[in-house]
């Protein structure tokens, strides 16, 4: 079985980075949310099938969102696509809510595939965003 491993580090972002770290959170939440509207919106009766937006589609009707990392976008998208399995899996043992409104003042996070970021020598680089100082335990 294959093991995922997962680290925690502390970052100090300047200004500069704490805008577009806060611009990259807002675009994602912004986001999930609107496939959340799209997702509680179906109806069998007056919905029969719901059309989501891809992130694609979303980047370009929002000129704001162009500021921040696509893959952070596309990988919320494959996060709700992966979700929207779950919920409707016949397999599945246990049944799951459906999706909630991501709000700015919870914990707020994003994701990243492994070619969009680098770890070397205590600084970590983002993309859209740069070389972040990162302090580790490990």
């Amino acid at each position: 079985m294959n093991k995922l491993k997962t680290y925690k580090f502390r970052l100090y972002p300047n200004k500069e980075q704490q805008t577009l770290l806060s611009k990259t959170f807002g675009c994602v939440r912004f986001f999930w949310n609107i496939q959340v509207a799209m997702f509680n919106s179906f109806d069998k009766n007056t919905n029969p099938k719901p059309n989501f937006k891809s992130s694609t589609l979303v980047r370009k009707e929002f000129d704001w969102m162009q500021e921040v990392s696509a893959s952070s976008i596309q990988q919320k998208e494959i996060d709700f696509k992966q979700f929207k399995n779950q919920f409707f899996s016949k397999t599945r043992k246990s049944l799951i809510n459906r999706p909630t409104f991501k709000k700015k003042n919870n914990r707020q996070s994003y994701r990243l595939p492994n070619q969009k970021f680098t770890l070397k020598e205590g600084k970590l680089r983002l993309e859209k965003i740069g070389w972040l100082k990162v302090i580790s335990d490990r």
